[in-house]
């Protein structure tokens, strides 16, 4: 075994008795317990490996560190018959050490004492805890914490058990023990003290990174005991984030489909992934070592070394050149990275050291970032007269000699070489289960190409070779040859199949399954404010915990509330009518903290409730996210429904947060009048106005069903008051109205002048109105 493989596992294994204990399964500390666990599990699989790694079990806290001791156990493991020496073993068990305590270090903010059954409170709200229960990504229920939750030794029997089944049958590789770990301990607690909030999954995960990257920069055993590694800048935080991305995805001027637009998505995530595998490749590094890699934007943790910063300024331009190339600087990665000490991993002395130092890198990358492609040589070269002609689909100028023909519906156009293979793509994305990763690719498999490797679509059997697999949403690995590594690739991939067409349902189909109108829904959003949310976590470990939630959210759970699986959480919500199945809706794309989605109007128009609702309790009501909405003709260029939405999503934002802005709507000309509604605004709305006057099938009640000219009035008439809000003829004008229609008591708000919102300078009743009034009047159109 070589040592960089040896401290990587030991690091990820060497908490592990922390639920065997509160299991109550052996006898003494969690140290000595995980020992034994390991120990059995090498019994009971044959593989000698776990002698050696129950060693950074037993020896991983200060008053355990007792050298003879620790030599007496290396001696009796037999250090030769893995091809190590007993000091390989001793210096690992020592970085491991050093690495746990490091990534410890967040630890000083709990207090209290501790309580072996105390469950993992909430990253997003410490007041709410999690059931004790595995991690998965295509079930019924979501994971979201309670008040008044309680765990037992039961609890902990149960995860022991499926730990120890599922290990067994797994191999002693990293890229295979993390998805395990990450199932069955993502709701454990690293530490059982009131509000610790840190996965024992995640903090294994950082210890193991840590480790790693210790090793690489070259810390020896005396270095740890001296302080040196924590003390002086032994790591590199590496950070890269795309920009661009808005309208690489959106920004199509031309002919395309949802297929084309959703494998533009797919491509995004995939070069991503490239990079990222090319950057742990290069470095010597595992998955582990990735903080978090979520909406086009990364962290990984590594070692500062001169040969790490070479590879990365390697990694850099190779990636500009590659992206200037195909994208015409369209699309544009920065990456930089900062050195750090071990110290500015977690707090210190009452300062946030770590988000210090993301501060600092963030400088870079927004210096980075107004530098575009710097990297590349002969930016601005004459093209030597070479004719450009413009792809009919992504609006790219490439030589006319590299346009390729492709069928899009009945025509036949010619598009250049990257649309080709994305309009390929997506048409196959929805029989796919996920890429090979390969240098290598062979005529005929489909593919697409990243910045280092060929992106290989897989759909089913046996796995031919390759780097890396990426499968989406599951943790569980088919058998794999040779050295092939698993990558668990989360996805939003929920879709409507067509009725007509194999794949995915095109606009003109969604719009046809809406009621009433005819029109495509597109909703946008994303969470409010979380840049400030990341920036108070003061260590990796948290922010690999808070990062993960967030993925599972938007793309593994996403498709479940799609599906009508989170009702139980998110109640009554503003509705057109009965939740159909299937949705007739598309995602586009979702990851990161934000969310585009496209589908029939009036579902699309409830979907924006369901999401927010289940956000909510998902975080613990500590998060918000606002949404903006738009309802467009189907033949509609996409670029400008983005466009749309993406200026009432602003909107929204702008207007302060946990806002949704549902229609287009005019104002008074002093702006003072918000055009967004708060959700629980439009909620209340909703049910004052919309439940009294909608029936909830397509038709009004009564007797609004032969009296819909009152509801067009109400809407002339708030244009009156939004034309002129200090001229009262609308107030006299609407109290008439409703009188004369004997209406007066169902809309008691709407009648008179309120007082109190004109000496707030708040918009009196009939200014919110329109947004119930127009969706309702879409709903009954025929």
């Amino acid at each position: 075994m070589e040592t960089d493989k040896l401290v990587a596992l030991g690091g990820l294994l060497h908490d592990i008795g922390k639920p065997v204990q509160r299991a109550g399964i052996y006898s003494g500390d969690h140290s000595k317990q995980g020992a034994r666990f390991l120990r059995g599990l090498g019994e009971r699989t044959d593989r000698e490996e776990y002698e050696l790694l129950a060693l950074f079990s037993e020896f991983h806290h200060r008053d355990h560190m007792n050298e003879m001791e620790m030599e007496r156990e290396i001696r009796e493991v037999s250090p030769e018959r893995f091809g190590l020496s007993g000091e390989d073993i001793l210096r690992a068990l020592w970085i491991v050490y050093e690495a746990d305590n490091l990534s410890s270090a967040e630890r000083e903010e709990t207090s209290g004492s501790f309580h072996v059954f105390r469950p993992l409170s909430s990253i997003f709200n410490k007041e709410m805890k999690y059931p004790l229960v595995p991690l998965e990504l295509d079930g019924f229920e979501l994971p979201v914490p309670g008040e008044d939750v309680r765990i037992s030794g039961d609890d902990y029997r149960k995860v022991v058990r499926a730990l120890a089944d599922e290990l067994s049958g797994t191999e002693l590789e990293i890229d295979r023990i993390m998805p395990v770990l990450e199932k069955h301990l993502t709701f454990v607690s690293s530490v059982t003290l009131e509000g610790n909030a840190i996965s024992l999954y995640d903090h294994m995960r950082m210890t193991s990174a840590i480790a790693l990257a210790m090793l690489r920069s070259g810390c020896t055993m005396q270095d740890v005991k001296r302080g040196t590694c924590r003390k002086e800048k032994r790591f590199l935080l590496v950070e890269g984030d795309f920009s661009g991305i808005q309208d690489f995805l959106y920004g199509v001027t031309g002919r395309g489909t949802l297929k084309y637009l959703r494998a533009r998505s797919a491509y995004l995530e995939l070069i991503g992934w490239d990079v990222v595998l090319e950057i742990l490749r290069r470095l010597g590094l595992t998955r582990a070592n990735v903080v978090f890699n979520a909406g086009g934007h990364f962290l990984i943790l590594a070692q500062n070394t001169p040969e790490a910063v070479g590879e990365l300024e390697n990694v850099r331009r190779s990636v500009s050149k590659w992206l200037y190339r195909e994208f015409d600087g369209e699309l544009y990665l920065a990456l930089e990275w900062e050195a750090i000490s071990g110290e500015e991993l977690g707090r210190k002395g009452g300062k946030n050291l770590f988000d210090e130092a993301r501060r600092r890198l963030s400088k870079k990358l927004s210096v980075k970032k107004l530098r575009r492609f710097e990297e590349v040589d002969g930016l601005f070269s004459p093209s030597h007269g070479q004719k450009l002609v413009e792809c009919p689909v992504c609006g790219r100028e490439v030589r006319e000699d590299e346009l390729r023909p492709f069928g899009l519906g009945d025509e036949e156009l010619m598009v250049c070489g990257t649309c080709n293979e994305l309009l390929q793509l997506g048409k196959e994305l929805p029989k796919l289960r996920g890429f090979i990763l390969d240098r290598k690719a062979h005529e005929g498999e489909g593919v697409t190409e990243g910045p280092f490797r060929h992106l290989i679509p897989y759909r089913e059997g046996p796995v031919p070779r390759g780097e890396f697999l990426l499968l989406k949403n599951t943790l569980t690995p088919p058998d794999l040859p040779g050295p092939m590594e698993f990558v668990p690739y989360l996805v939003a991939d929920y879709y409507k199949s067509s009725g007509e067409k194999e794949g995915v349902a095109d606009f003109e189909e969604l719009a046809s399954a809406s009621r009433g109108v005819k029109r495509i829904g597109v909703l946008r959003g994303d969470v409010d404010r979380l840049g400030e949310f990341f920036g108070s976590l003061d260590s990796p470990s948290k922010l690999a915990t808070a990062s993960r939630f967030m993925d599972y959210f938007f793309k593994g759970y996403l498709r479940m509330i799609i599906e009508g699986k989170s009702g139980y959480l998110t109640g009554d919500v503003p509705s057109i009518g009965r939740w159909p199945e299937p949705p007739d809706v598309v995602v586009v794309y979702a990851g990161g903290d934000d969310f585009f989605i496209v589908g029939a109007w009036d579902q699309v128009f409830e979907l924006a409730f369901r999401i927010r609702e289940t956000f909510r309790a998902y975080t613990g009501g500590n998060l918000t996210l606002s949404s903006g909405l738009g309802y467009f003709d189907p033949k509609t260029p996409m670029y400008r429904m983005a466009e749309v939405v993406g200026e009432r999503l602003e909107m929204a934002k702008d207007e302060g947060r946990d806002r949704i802005t549902v229609i287009g709507r005019t104002r008074p000309d002093d702006g003072r009048h918000p055009l967004s509604y708060t959700w629980e605004g439009y909620g209340e709305l909703w049910r004052k106005y919309g439940e009294k006057i909608y029936a909830g099938n397509g038709e009004l009640k009564k007797p609004f069903n032969i009296k819909k000219g009152i509801l067009m009035r109400l809407l002339e008439l708030r244009g009156l008051y939004v034309r002129n809000p200090k001229d009262v003829r609308w107030a006299y004008l609407i109290a008439y109205l409703l009188g004369r229609h004997g209406l007066s008591g169902s809309f008691p708000e709407l009648v008179g002048i309120d007082a109190s919102a004109v000496e707030k300078n708040e918009p009196q009743q009939i200014y919110w109105i329109d947004g119930v009034l127009k969706i309702v009047l879409m709903a009954v159109r025929g």
